[in-house]
């Protein structure tokens, strides 16, 4: 969702942040390493040019046939609360939801693993481990290390130009949600951030895919989620997998209507906040676009803060 000027706006003047000082750009895939696709406009970049010595470092996953770009109202707060921020390009046309109905318990894992490692598991997908999620990341990080060293991506990676995952607060959109928590049981990070998702729940079995539950590097406690009530993709599943990835029970999850407080023990926050221009016809897919919307900047710096 584009982010209006407004809004940008009164964000940049409450934190006496001039708008020269933050930087967007885009980055193509191809550039960044030989044989990395483009898949849609290219990886975008934010920064913010007066925090260039920053340690954190957001790494934003859009959703189903999303353009990187789909993240950057979020990644506009982020870098105004610190961060270093880019949204990644990937092969994202196939819809996670479409497993859903499948009798194969691991057929979200296997999607999962073959589009963030390029492991050839899946038959749905075919992604090598060049055009995968982490290798695009990887390479985008050292391309702007060596090209843009002013604006201290170097930060972020070690001597051997690995990521320095610690560093690192994962955020996903809707597929981009199974995404990043995916990689965050793979990679010890700072936070995960799931937005409307993950999808990843078995109907057939009445259960979230088995790989939400399985031992994650990053601490249980580390992961975040923000949901809309009624969204089209069923948030009660979605609660159910966040639950999941969380090892948690409903009393991290807090329902609210404004965004003045937030509790600091719950992790799942669901949104009764109507989405404008929302019709009997849209509001399910309104609803699931709405935690990428500005109308909750107020919870994103919450869910952002250390």
């Amino acid at each position: 969702m584009k982010i209006t000027i407004s809004f940008l706006f009164a964000i940049f003047m409450s934190l006496n942040v001039c708008f020269a000082q933050i930087k967007n750009y885009y980055i193509s895939p191809d550039s960044t390493y030989p044989g990395i696709e483009k898949i849609h406009s290219g990886h975008f970049v934010t920064v913010n040019m007066s925090n260039t010595s920053g340690k954190k470092l957001l790494i934003s996953i859009p959703g189903t046939t999303g353009p990187a770009e789909a993240m950057k109202s979020f990644d506009s707060v982020a870098v105004l609360e610190g961060y270093h921020a880019i949204s990644i390009d990937y092969p994202n046309n196939r819809n996670t939801a479409t497993f859903i109905n499948s009798t194969d318990k691991a057929a979200f894992n296997k999607f999962r693993q073959e589009l963030d490692f390029g492991t050839p598991v899946s038959d749905s997908v075919h992604v090598d481990s060049l055009n995968s999620i982490v290798n695009r990341i990887t390479q985008l990080v050292i391309y702007l290390a060596k090209t843009r060293p002013e604006e201290g991506w170097n930060n972020f990676l070690d001597h051997e130009e690995q990521i320095i995952w610690e560093r690192v607060t994962l955020a996903g959109h809707s597929q981009g949600a199974g995404h990043v928590s995916y990689i965050g049981h793979a990679f010890k990070v700072h936070k995960v951030i799931m937005l409307s998702g993950p999808q990843d729940f078995l109907a057939n079995f009445d259960m979230p895919a088995p790989w939400l539950s399985d031992p994650s590097k990053t601490p249980y406690s580390s992961f975040y989620s923000l949901l809309h009530d009624d969204d089209a993709y069923n948030t009660q599943r979605q609660i159910r997998n966040d639950l999941a990835a969380m090892h948690a029970d409903s009393s991290v999850i807090w329902r609210f209507q404004n965004m003045d407080a937030f509790p600091k023990q719950d992790r799942i926050f669901i949104s009764d906040i109507p989405v404008q221009n929302a019709t009997q016809q849209n509001a399910g897919m309104l609803n699931h676009m709405a935690s990428i919307m500005p109308m909750h900047s107020k919870v994103w710096i919450w869910l952002l803060k250390e």
